[in-house]
């Protein structure tokens, strides 16, 4: 099955069918249809292999190694948001690399949950706070807000309700919403088409069907 096609009809299923390693390499194969989801899948358990079950050593092994690292370079990259890509290059963006240890730390029973601030996406287990996007660095409670404020450029104060765990649809459409802030200045048909497909399948964005035409209408 396209893989699109594929995102579209397990998206809106129970969260025990749509699996955020999947749903999350489905969404860069969408764009990339060539792409073997099962070598996702497959990647991400070799990343598992090279790491004993704790959160130190997933930290230090994906990230304090350099293994993964956030591509600073080219942040607007949209294959940073590709997880086949992220596994191929080592480079990422924040919630691509948070997806990596979240998925890492499954296959070895540690609880990492994502974390998804305003601008940042940070990884937590057992109330440690890192951050993959800087080489794994870890944030104590009294750093957070500093940090995050350093990172984003934002002033305001860190709304400490925000720092919850981000459930699987919640990264899916954060993933989407990145694409969507790169592809529409890009404004090239192929891609734009496939947003609009995947951005379709959610009922919550049903509001963006008219948006989705505009972004195609020319193009016809």
């Amino acid at each position: 099955m396209d893989p699109a096609d594929r995102f579209v009809e397990l998206v809106n299923r129970p969260a025990s069918e749509s699996h955020l390693d999947l749903m999350a390499g489905l969404i860069g194969a969408s764009f990339e249809p060539s792409t073997d989801v099962g070598d996702v899948i497959l990647g991400l358990d070799r990343l598992a292999d090279g790491c004993a079950p704790s959160f130190d050593s997933i930290m230090s092994a994906l990230f304090m190694s350099g293994q993964l690292r956030g591509n600073k370079a080219d942040y607007g990259d949209p294959a940073n948001s590709y997880l086949h890509r992220v596994l191929a290059t080592g480079l990422g963006i924040p919630i691509t690399l948070g997806i990596c240890a979240m998925e890492v730390g499954r296959r070895l029973d540690v609880p990492i949950e994502g974390i998804g601030l305003p601008g940042h996406f940070l990884v937590r287990c057992n109330n440690e706070l890192a951050d993959p996007f800087h080489g794994g660095q870890r944030y104590s409670a009294d750093e957070l807000e500093p940090a995050w404020q350093r990172i984003t450029g934002m002033t305001v104060p860190l709304d400490r309700r925000l720092v919850q765990p981000t459930h699987t649809r919640s990264i899916l459409l954060r993933m989407l919403n990145n694409l969507k802030n790169t592809l529409v200045a890009m404004d090239e048909p192929g891609p734009l088409g496939t947003l609009a497909k995947l951005r379709g399948a959610f009922p919550e964005l049903a509001n963006e069907r008219a948006e989705h035409a505009r972004w195609l209408r020319h193009w016809n």
